[in-house]
């Protein structure tokens, strides 16, 4: 076999590895400006969440309680059990986001 029709065949290999690889390169990066954008647009959104409870107050409501109530209050770890709730509240929502996890709630 000649020569030159070797170098061509190992020559024509390489150009299609090479477009291979560029192509898988290429996909790579597809995927990850999609996964980019897809933060960038959570982001944009938990950025502007905390816009919407701007106007709430919620020290205006804590304020009119009454200091033995309030003193009560503190004296049973109303603060701490509410947090402890709302914690687990706020966990729970985020498992009910995970396909599978669902187990009879």
């Amino acid at each position: 076999m000649p020569q030159w029709l070797i170098d061509f065949g190992n020559w024509l290999l390489d150009i299609l590895k090479t477009m291979a690889n560029t192509l898988l390169t290429m996909m790579k990066d597809v995927f990850l400006f999609a996964i980019e954008q897809l933060l960038i647009l959570v982001n944009f959104i938990l950025g502007t969440m905390g816009n919407l409870f701007e106007g709430l107050n919620f020290a205006q409501y804590f304020d009119g309680i009454p200091p033995e109530v309030a003193w009560v209050m503190s004296q049973i770890g109303f603060g701490q059990a509410m947090t402890m709730v709302i914690g687990s509240l706020i966990i729970r929502f985020f498992l009910q986001l995970i396909p599978f996890v669902r187990l009879g709630s």
